[in-house]
């Protein structure tokens, strides 16, 4: 049964967080030094991933750059999806992801789904603030800081998916709320 607006906003937070979950980048850095690397790190809820392409020979400290970011002995010429930081993130948006059905489909119970929802939104904002101290924390230790180096930072869609659900998830606190008032008005009428 579709409850009202509501239930509209907790499917799109549904949405946004499976979009999440399926391992969408929430920030990519890339760091290149003219005719020597490239560089870019991936960070999304399955960690950070490191992707290197050689240009020509290193110099003794560009190795030892990647050397440290990478964690590897050996650099080839081309390394893809090189595992560099771990963090299991994709079992919090999945718990978020059933929580948000478990909202969904509490309709019946309204003071109870209020709660729950509470307690989603509270978990969407926490999980913000997780992505981006985790943005200005990775930003910080895979970007080196050197003139030589051309770097950039941005975040990607997966951080949006995150705005998403937190705006989403206190919308449809906002439709329980109206219902609950709602039906009281309509208890004291009777």
């Amino acid at each position: 049964m579709i409850q009202r607006v509501q239930s509209i906003y907790l499917l799109l937070s549904l949405i946004a967080l499976v979009f999440l979950s399926i391992g969408t980048d929430v920030f990519v850095t890339e760091v290149s030094q003219e005719g020597q690397f490239d560089m870019t790190n991936y960070g999304n809820v399955y960690g950070v991933q490191t992707d290197i392409n050689l240009q020509g020979e290193l110099s003794d400290e560009n190795l030892e750059l990647l050397k440290q970011a990478t964690g590897k002995v050996e650099i080839t010429e081309e390394m893809k999806g090189i595992p560099s930081y771990y963090f299991p993130f994709y079992s919090i948006t999945i718990l978020l992801s059933m929580l948000t059905v478990v909202v969904l489909l509490g309709y019946k119970n309204l003071k109870r789904q209020l709660k729950l929802g509470r307690l989603l939104f509270v978990l969407n904002f926490l999980l913000f603030g997780a992505a981006i101290a985790l943005y200005y924390l990775m930003k910080g230790s895979t970007v080196p800081e050197s003139a030589e180096y051309v770097t950039s930072a941005q975040l990607s869609f997966g951080f949006y998916c995150i705005a998403i659900a937190l705006a989403f998830s206190f919308l449809a606190n906002i439709g329980i709320r109206r219902d609950i008032k709602l039906i009281k008005s309509i208890d004291r009428i009777r």
